[in-house]
């Protein structure tokens, strides 16, 4: 199974879905001049800018599915001046789950859709595991490298 970066959270009106595909992915970063987990980073350690709150809510809107009139009325409804600060919790899942993927979709790593499990190290080579213990050494035994004794 692939991750879908869908996050639900509440905004405005009501508990919403939100995705950043790639697409919005590419356009925040446009609009904020700069990467996703710097946005990210950015929103959590409080230097955030105006866009970085506000266009991760407009573009996840827009990403999954609403219309972006509506979407663009939402924000000017929701998140103007004295409503930013209490959108920072929602906006860090919002790109988090862009970036990473939602916290609650079970993805096994290593197991997308359609993907076989890597073969274990026994599996991968074309030779037969061996199964001999490994017999002692052909070499002399090496001496103790103590001191000698009466000096």
């Amino acid at each position: 199974m692939s991750r879908s970066a869908r996050y639900s959270g509440f905004f405005g009106d009501g508990k919403h879905d939100f995705q950043l595909k790639i697409a919005q992915l590419e356009e925040l970063q446009e609009k904020c001049d700069a990467g996703p987990e710097e946005i990210l980073d950015r929103v959590m350690t409080g230097r955030w800018r105006l866009a970085e709150i506000r266009e991760p809510l407009r573009l996840g809107l827009i990403g999954s599915g609403m219309e972006p009139v509506q979407a663009a009325m939402m924000i000017e409804r929701y998140a103007g001046p004295g409503q930013l600060v209490q959108h920072k919790a929602l906006v860090i899942g919002i790109v988090g789950a862009g970036i990473a993927g939602a916290p609650d979709e079970d993805v096994v790593p290593g197991k997308q859709k359609g993907a076989k499990p890597a073969p274990s190290p026994g599996e991968s080579s074309g030779s037969a595991p061996s199964t001999k213990s490994a017999g002692h050494s052909a070499s002399r035994p090496r001496r103790s490298a103590k001191a000698p004794s009466g000096s």
